[in-house]
């Protein structure tokens, strides 16, 4: 072996024997995921029902781990964006202290649906594990990410348009997410039927237990 300022190399074959760069390793790991998701997304924009589990088994559980993660950066992205759009009809600068709220509140949503997941697949005994959830939660949460991009485009004065796409994310959610359970998780659709309302209601209370207890 012999040394260099800034590497180790074998003498013999002169590969690098030097640690890895953990941003490097960090940077290489988000943009992989990033193209996983575009590639993911890809399959199942245009029938997310039927293409979600096609994009699941494209990726399998580790890669659909940090997709899943990807989509839920990318909707606390679009809240995080949304947010700061209305303040500025309304000429309020949220300061330092305000951004961190407004942080928190684009991040819970990811984080308690992700939770009711791992709550929903654990309860009615389905198949896999975080990766599964993971995928399931963010792909779920697509939808309302949009029609909160779309919200700070047009502004609150075009609240009918607002509705309209607020109904069709509703009802894509639902429908995902009784996809994912059945079809990903392999589910019942019987036990799915159930499974769908609580993992809601579980992820709207959590998200009030976080809220209460970082914001208060």
């Amino acid at each position: 072996l012999f040394r260099s300022d800034n590497a180790v190399a074998c003498s013999s074959c002169g590969v690098s024997t030097a640690p890895p760069n953990p941003t490097a390793l960090a940077a290489d790991k988000v943009k992989a995921a990033s193209k996983d998701a575009l590639q993911a997304f890809k399959m199942f924009a245009s029938n997310p029902v039927a293409g979600l589990s096609v994009a699941f088994e494209s990726l399998g559980a580790g890669r659909a781990l940090g997709v899943g993660i990807t989509f839920g950066a990318l909707f606390s992205l679009c809240v995080l964006f949304g947010i700061y759009r209305l303040l500025g009809e309304w000429n309020t600068p949220p300061g330092f202290s305000g951004f961190i709220k407004i942080l928190v509140v684009a991040v819970v949503p990811f984080i308690s649906f992700f939770g009711a997941c791992v709550l929903g697949r654990k309860a009615f005994r389905g198949e896999g594990g975080f990766g599964h959830d993971s995928f399931i939660a963010g792909a779920a949460l697509l939808p309302f990410g949009f029609v909160v991009l779309v919200a700070a485009i047009l502004g609150l004065g075009n609240m009918e348009v607002i509705a309209v796409f607020t109904l069709f994310a509703v009802c894509l959610t639902i429908l995902m997410l009784f996809a994912g359970l059945t079809r990903i998780c392999k589910i019942s659709e019987r036990s799915a039927t159930i499974a769908v309302p609580l993992m809601l209601i579980a992820s709207a209370w959590l998200s009030k237990i976080i809220y209460t207890a970082i914001l208060s």
